[in-house]
């Protein structure tokens, strides 16, 4: 049997023609660069890694503790497992807790924590500039997200221009553009202004301004379990802040967007 051991020229080489082919926006405009792309996959692989033992702990305790609550005590002794199942619940719960904080960033998941507006990035400071595709690719008043330096953005397009911003609502970070493959679709522009599909927050596409907040009561009614039930489930955090806005440019019909060094 013949075998060939690839030098790593040849697995880089093999590498960025995956991501051309896969990882392209249809302009042979990359939206990830090679080296951060392969940064990706090893930390989403060493994600997926840590995520089966620890997860599998997290809800072996959390198993083990609702069981113990449930469990009847002993009758001869007097004793019951309820302490010992909350301690195992609770330590559980925690657990899932720290696993979804540590590994989410290997993963790409972003930690369901409110984004603030003192932590945005003023315009004058987005000194790179990185070609996101060409403005056909972009669907009229519906936001589609891509990724230019690992930074997630959302892009609109608006006629014969584009907006630019951070394509997570600072809600609870979840995206503008929904999930794929999930039925819950992204709203077309409205007023010049985006409403992220989960919580209602709506954000002026120039200025990036919170129009709206999330939970109104013709969201929640429109939409009952997004909204009726899950504003209980956050009562904690019902608002949302400015959200990031990014400076674009057409250049041959090419979205061109500024960030950040």
């Amino acid at each position: 049997m013949l075998r060939h051991s690839f030098t790593f020229d040849e697995v880089i080489g093999i590498l960025k023609g995956f991501k051309t082919k896969f990882w392209t926006d249809g302009s042979k405009h990359a939206t990830i660069p090679r080296k951060e792309y392969i940064v990706s996959i090893g930390l989403a692989i060493v994600g997926m890694s840590i995520l089966g033992t620890w997860g599998a702990f997290t809800m072996a305790m959390i198993a083990g503790g609702i069981i113990l609550i449930a469990a009847p005590g002993d009758i001869e002794t007097s004793s019951s497992g309820l302490a010992g199942g909350l301690f195992l619940l609770i330590a559980g719960l925690l657990s899932g807790g720290a696993m979804q904080t540590v590994l989410g960033p290997l993963l790409g998941i972003d930690p369901p924590l409110p984004l603030k507006a003192k932590d945005n990035i003023p315009h004058d400071k987005m000194k790179v500039w990185e070609n996101a595709g060409s403005i056909r690719n972009f669907p009229e008043g519906v936001v589609k997200e891509v990724r230019l330096r690992t930074i997630r953005v959302a892009i609109i397009r608006v006629g014969e221009t584009a907006h630019a911003l951070g394509a997570l609502c600072p809600h609870v970070r979840l995206p503008l553009g929904s999930f794929p493959g999930m039925p819950l679709k992204p709203e077309k522009i409205r007023d010049e202004c985006v409403m992220c599909p989960f919580h209602g927050a709506r954000f002026d596409i120039t200025t990036g301004k919170a129009v709206t907040q999330p939970f109104t009561s013709e969201f929640n009614a429109a939409h009952p379990f997004l909204g009726r039930l899950q504003s209980k489930i956050l009562f904690w955090n019902k608002g949302a802040e400015d959200i990031q806005t990014y400076p674009v440019k057409i250049e041959n019909d090419d979205v061109i967007v500024g960030l950040p060094r």
